[in-house]
């Protein structure tokens, strides 16, 4: 493995979404990823449609650059191998829950004497203390608890829950800075340490700027909150002939003064300026989350309804302002600039040929992240791992006899 973290080894019992995000991350930035599994497997390769000939796409978005280990870490015998393997780790990602670890003696104070340098993920829904510390979380549940359904859909609907997984993707994300962080604190001082995340305490985190503007709720319709400050509208964009269409013309879009004036002359709304004193302040009534853009929505669409889109944005950046076709997967992929930046890229599978993964987000170029290997089989790299420990063909034949391992 190249990269930044090549050298460094992280084992992993994490399931799903979120641990194998965090991991999977780890590995793009090339260090070594030993991912235990039970004899079933990874829940996240029973997650779908879609799948990807019997392959979870799930699965498969989740786990490149890491080896497949199976042990069944409830018998002694996978225990055992377990922390021989933390042993010789220098991180090791939990999910389990507060409390667990410790059942299996895998819990940070039973470790750091076998291995004082470790750097100890544990990663929950709720915290590790507290009265929902025992509760196990969901993305839906998670999302309901941290006020986030609150702010999508139509004003006294029922909440809408956002599409994304922002609860998984983003604790993980976290997870990854704080594991880098405590390796860049091992390299200063030699102390390893325990750190955790939550997926409440993720959301919260990321919830700050919006609680911020409530502080004050005449203030915060200047950042462009709607009717009650706090919800969004369902709909943001403008139709036109051929689709739709974000817009925004904000007092920082242009520098020409007068640039506002000049679009509303173009599309012949100059009087809207005196008829209408919502129109007063061009950020008001453009954009995605303008205090009035949602009421004057129909004005606008009015005089979009005979222009194609690219037209409607070849008007909005001659004055200065940002517009942006509403793009589907196959757009997007395909777009120049997604391209460039290698956010859509193919790898080759052993089993399945080529397969498309999301590309990394982030660029180091003197240590660049790559796609090394692609996301294992179930087992894969279990004869590989347990054959570093020392342990003879016989022996691992014991443990898929008494089913430890496949």
């Amino acid at each position: 493995m190249s990269g930044a973290l090549s050298g460094f080894k992280v084992v992993d019992i994490t399931r799903g979404l979120c641990g194998p995000y965090c991991s999977m991350q780890l590995g793009d930035a090339g260090a070594e990823i030993i991912k235990v599994e039970p004899l079933q497997g990874d829940s996240a390769r029973l997650m779908g449609p879609p799948f990807i000939g019997d392959e979870s796409a799930v699965y498969l978005a989740l786990n490149r650059n890491k080896k497949s280990v199976v042990l069944d870490i409830y018998k002694k015998e996978g225990g055992d191998i377990l922390i021989k393997l933390i042993k010789n780790a220098d991180v090791f990602i939990e999910d389990l829950g507060p409390g667990q670890p410790e059942k299996l003696d895998i819990g940070y104070d039973q470790l750091k004497p076998i291995n004082p340098k470790l750097i100890y993920c544990a990663i929950s829904a709720f915290g590790e203390k507290g009265p929902m510390a025992n509760q196990p979380g969901s993305e839906l549940v998670v999302q309901a608890m941290a006020d986030y359904t609150n702010s999508l859909g139509a004003i006294g609907a029922p909440p809408v829950r956002l599409g994304t997984d922002v609860a998984n993707t983003n604790t993980a994300v976290f997870a990854f800075q704080a594991i880098v962080a405590a390796l860049f604190h091992r390299e200063r001082t030699g102390q390893g340490q325990r750190v955790s995340t939550s997926m409440l305490g993720s959301l919260m985190h990321m919830r700050g700027v919006l609680w911020g503007a409530q502080s004050d709720p005449v203030d915060s319709w200047g950042d462009g909150h709607h009717q009650d400050n706090y919800i969004m509208p369902p709909e943001y964009t403008y139709k036109t002939k051929d689709g739709h269409v974000f817009l925004s013309f904000g007092q920082h879009d242009s520098s020409d003064p007068d640039a506002y004036q000049k679009l509303l002359a173009e599309l012949g709304l100059t009087e809207m300026l005196e008829k209408d004193p919502r129109f007063k302040v061009a950020r008001q009534v453009l954009g995605t989350v303008s205090r009035y853009a949602w009421e004057v929505k129909g004005i606008w669409e009015e005089k979009f309804k005979n222009m194609l889109t690219q037209e409607v944005i070849n008007l909005f950046e001659k004055y200065g302002g940002l517009a942006m076709p509403v793009s589907n997967y196959e757009m997007v992929a395909s777009h120049p600039q997604v391209q460039l930046l290698q956010m859509i890229r193919e790898m080759d599978h052993p089993k399945l040929g080529k397969i498309k993964q999301t590309g990394i987000p982030w660029r180091l170029y003197g240590s660049p992240a790559e796609f090394q290997s692609p996301p294992p089989a179930l087992g894969e790299h279990t004869q590989e791992v347990l054959s570093k420990l020392e342990l003879s063909e016989e022996d691992i034949q014991h443990l898929r006899e008494i089913k430890v391992t496949l």
